[in-house]
Order: structure tokens, then C-alpha cells, then sequence
């Protein structure tokens, strides 16, 4: 296997989720290695996306500004809506479930550190996802 392969995993495991446990079955990586890489990728992904969501947001204001009048209404992708409406149902619960796999890991945590600001809470139950995400994709692929 090259260095590559798993980098390459690794990463798609913190950005797009759901693509990683494919793309490793491709490569012809073990139930365990895809279980691990994905798991580790997701969770790297939730933390760096944590810890520096402020510094990526204060990029991506200054790359795209916001160009809205007034009165002008916001408008909202769909994955944002569901995320609004998942979380006045289920709460962080319902956020960690469709992070990985739906909303993808950057999206998620910044979703779920913005409804839910307690890290001590929040954290574990994005973490918990994405082990739990990683379980059931690695064995339904492999």
C-alpha cells in the first residue's frame, strides 16, 4: 500500500465522509484499515474544524463578502435547512447522526458548534457519529 492511498483516505475521511469507506475499498484495504482511516479522518476533520472554524470563517468572509441588502432575506442551501429543522426536532443528537454522511464533517461541526456552543457536549456526540458512521459503512462496503 502506498503512503498516498492512506493519506488520501485519511483526508476524504475529515472533508467527505461518505466517499472515504469506497474509495478505501477500491484500494483494497482491510475491514480494519478502512474502519481506522475513516474513523481517525472523521475525527481529525471534527476537530480541526473546531478548533479553527473562526480563523476558515474569517477566510471565506474576506474571499466571498456578503453582498445582501437590507431587506434582502438570507437565503439557505437545503442542507442548511434540514440541519435547522433536524435540530429544533432532535436536537444535537439529530445534527452528529446527519453530519457525516449528509452534511459532510466541515459542515456539520460548524452547524452543531453554532446551535450547540458546549464543546464538552457537542464533541463527543459529532465523535460518536463518525465511529458509528464508520462501523456500518466499513461493514456494509467490505
Amino acid at each position: 500500500m502506498h503512503i498516498v492511498q492512506y493519506i488520501t483516505v485519511l483526508f476524504l475521511g475529515g472533508v467527505k465522509f461518505f466517499l472515504a469507506v469506497p474509495l478505501a475499498v477500491q484500494y483494497n484495504f482491510s475491514f480494519w484499515q478502512t474502519f481506522i482511516l475513516t474513523c481517525f479522518g472523521g475525527v481529525l476533520g471534527v476537530i480541526i474544524f473546531t478548533y479553527f472554524r473562526k480563523i476558515i470563517l474569517k477566510l471565506y468572509y474576506k474571499l466571498f463578502p456578503q453582498t445582501r441588502k437590507k431587506n434582502q432575506t438570507k437565503k439557505s442551501s437545503f442542507r442548511k435547512k434540514i440541519a435547522v429543522k433536524t435540530a429544533k426536532k432532535y436536537g444535537l443528537f439529530g445534527i452528529a447522526i446527519l453530519t457525516p454522511i449528509f452534511l459532510s464533517i466541515p459542515l456539520g461541526t460548524f452547524i452543531a458548534l453554532h446551535l450547540f456552543p458546549d464543546k464538552k457536549k457537542t464533541l463527543p456526540m459529532l465523535f460518536a457519529s463518525v465511529l458509528g458512521w464508520s462501523f456500518i459503512l466499513t461493514l456494509i462496503w467490505t
